[in-house]
């Protein structure tokens, strides 16, 4: 998959968590408002984890051999950057995790983290000036 291609699918996730997010914000505050939509509410969170697992795979398999320019200096800078990159996933997937009436308690922040995540991606290491269509060529 050339680097374009691999742009295009991290962000068409992006928007698919996105839409999940907001979908399972809007059953979170239903639910502690009492309404009974809990079975609701735990099929969305159901399919943000899937979405969220889906794009973390693909980010694993990638965002380190794109970033990579073989430099030593280049090189430690990326690892530590995709260390920083895995402990904030770490810390998205504890915000998911428990019974559902605790992460609807913790899901307004976990909406406003994650986007800002995934924004923080889109002007870093997924801008098309960082991610250019030589960004997979073998060295």
């Amino acid at each position: 998959m050339d680097a374009a291609k691999i742009r295009r699918s991290l962000l068409e996730q992006h928007d698919r968590i996105r839409a999940h997010l907001s979908g399972c914000s809007v059953l979170a505050h239903r639910l502690l408002d009492g309404e009974p939509v809990q079975d609701d509410l735990d099929a969305a969170l159901g399919q943000l984890r899937a979405d969220f697992v889906e794009h973390n795979l693909l980010e694993a398999a990638v965002v380190r051999p794109m970033l990579h320019d073989g430099a030593a200096r280049g090189a430690l800078l990326v690892d530590r950057m995709f260390e920083e990159h895995v402990a904030e996933h770490s810390a998205f997937w504890a915000a998911l995790a428990g019974p559902t009436l605790d992460v609807a308690g913790r899901m307004d922040d976990l909406v406003d983290e994650l986007d800002a995540h995934m924004a923080a991606e889109e002007r870093t290491f997924l801008s098309p000036q960082v991610l250019h269509p030589g960004a997979l060529t073998p060295r």
